[in-house]
């Protein structure tokens, strides 16, 4: 609509009625009364910041500062679908296994409530000693079905006790540190991470924002406290003097990322080479996904496979025993 020509009050004025978001479109009302009574449209945004984030506000700020406001907010919006779009990935590729392992517990359970049961109430009732193996699967049927609220309750507290140890800012950092060392799962992680760095950088760099701005309003941005908090370090050092490549050097960090941040520094080219890296690690992140799923189907089907197999394994030696 800016691009159109309209003002920006006449553009919020028709983008309110396109709203469908009841909050959004309060929001919108009050913004709209900000800037008929004077304001900017970026202070108008501080006062809701709880809607509208960091790095929004600062692209308007720099919009305004330039009077390229239109090309600005168009880069927010992309900048924005690719944080939509990567996140997308993200939970996608975690749905299929979730629902995987739920189904692999609920196999499990299945078993040791009902079919186990039956099966060791039968064999008990021959009067022979039982092979090791079947005795060994009537022993964990029995203790989980004796114990199974207390497994139960003691794996609620954990969880419980693992998210009031996240929410601290210790924890965090510590879980989140973790997480990047699982196999498989960590790459990922750390992959989608860097696709919001570059792609975050790429797009307030191109608007003037300055680096010292840019790397504090990506370190909002990201979910995991290791790259957040280095972010922000990195920000602290560009303050002092130092360049960015060096001031982002951190173990979790690929090295690809400082080379060519450093080789923007040097050709004055960084905001282009930025974006070409969040594309590089989109596309890195969308194979890492397909990998991980073609990779926990079979998983799976093994573990189940397994655990089915070890009961009719220890089934069939029962019956062999007490046919022989």
């Amino acid at each position: 609509m800016l691009l159109a020509g309209l003002s920006v009050a006449e553009s919020l004025a028709l983008a309110r009625s396109q709203i469908s978001s009841s909050r959004l479109r309060l929001t919108t009302k009050f913004l709209l009364k900000d800037i008929e009574s004077g304001s900017s449209l970026s202070s108008g945004m501080k006062k809701h910041s709880d809607v509208f984030p960091d790095m929004a506000i600062n692209l308007m700020v720099a919009g305004e500062n330039t009077g390229d406001l239109d090309s600005i907010m168009e880069r927010l919006a992309i900048h924005l679908e690719k944080k939509a779009a990567l996140r997308s990935q993200m939970i996608n590729a975690m749905i299929y296994p979730t629902f995987v392992v739920i189904a692999a517990i609920g196999v499990a359970v299945f078993m040791v409530v009902k079919i186990i049961p039956k099966f060791a109430e039968f064999l008990l009732g021959q009067g022979k000693v039982l092979p090791p193996s079947t005795q060994a699967l009537i022993d964990i049927s029995q203790y989980v079905r004796t114990n199974g609220l207390v497994i139960i309750a003691s794996a609620i507290i954990f969880i419980v006790l693992v998210l009031i140890f996240y929410q601290t800012k210790r924890g965090r950092l510590i879980i989140d540190y973790l997480s990047l060392r699982i196999p498989v799962i960590g790459p990922m992680l750390t992959t989608g991470s860097m696709g919001q760095t570059t792609w975050a950088l790429s797009t307030l760099l191109s608007s003037g924002v300055t680096v010292y701005q840019s790397l504090k309003v990506t370190g909002e941005l990201l979910a995991n406290r290791v790259f957040s908090d280095k972010m922000h370090h990195a920000a602290e050092k560009v303050l002092v003097g130092k360049d960015m490549s060096s001031s982002l050097e951190h173990p979790r960090i690929p090295i690809l990322v400082t080379q060519m941040i450093a080789v923007g520094e040097r050709t004055g080219s960084l905001d282009q080479i930025l974006q070409e890296m969040g594309s590089y690690y989109e596309q890195l992140l969308d194979t890492a996904i397909k990998r991980l799923t073609a990779m926990i189907e079979p998983a799976m089907i093994l573990v189940i496979g397994t655990m089915v197999g070890f009961v009719y394994y220890a089934f069939f030696q029962a019956l062999f025993s007490l046919v022989g």
